[in-house]
């Protein structure tokens, strides 16, 4: 798929061709290792409106579910996978961040590169927890989402995810070794606006979207 998609953005170079292939390439992988994904609250996503996503993150197949399922979304992604040979293009090609986790001064010129992207509407999905994590509870957020929406003004839309560990946790192979089938819920809750906040406000910002996501994650763990 990563091939086909960078000779397809060569050729035509249409975002919504390169949706496509993303799109097919997400449902079609949670489809052959019988995933079943539902996403609940897909009408809070407003067409054309840039904004920041941002989720927790317990699983290689979260990546997977939220593109299959959710369209025209780029990821923030960590910078090792730009080494990988064929892979590495095509995110480079379709947009995704490159996120250097151990510089937070190269993080934050990739943030402020991709400032005039929301004007055309861009929506971006990036991990708060700033890694894989999985327990009773949600891992504390980092701050550097926080101010790449404060500093672009775009709304943050909080998104919570059930089930993915469970699916394929960290010490697996592969999805669902253990079980025939298995369910992940997606849950995109009610924009959080930042028009008027200022960096001064984003341990504030940061500990209501921390409450609303964990309440919901707790919620509906089991």
């Amino acid at each position: 798929m990563a091939g086909l998609g960078v000779l397809q953005n060569l050729i035509f170079n249409r975002r919504k061709f390169d949706n496509w292939i993303i799109t097919t390439w997400g449902s079609v992988a949670c489809g052959f290792f019988n995933v079943d994904v539902q996403v609940i609250g897909l009408e809070k996503l407003i067409p054309k409106q840039g904004a920041i996503l941002i989720f927790n993150h317990s699983s290689f197949i979260d990546i997977l579910a939220m593109h299959g399922f959710i369209n025209n979304i780029r990821f923030g992604a960590k910078i090792e996978l730009f080494k990988i040979p064929i892979f590495a293009q095509a995110m480079k090609r379709f947009g995704t961040l490159p996120i250097a986790r151990n510089n937070r001064e190269e993080v934050f010129k990739v943030y402020e590169e991709a400032r005039i992207r929301f004007a055309r509407g861009e929506k971006f999905a990036l991990s708060p927890e700033g890694g894989r994590f999985y327990g009773e509870q949600l891992s504390r957020f980092k701050s550097g989402p926080f101010v790449f929406a404060i500093n672009s003004q775009v709304p943050l839309i909080p998104v919570v995810i059930n089930g993915a560990y469970e699916c394929w946790p960290k010490d697996s192979v592969l999805p669902n070794a253990t079980r025939i089938s298995r369910k992940i819920t997606i849950h995109i809750l009610d924009p959080v606006s930042t028009i008027g906040i200022t960096v001064s406000d984003r341990s504030s910002l940061q500990d209501l979207c921390y409450e609303k996501m964990n309440a919901v994650y707790q919620k509906n763990t089991k």
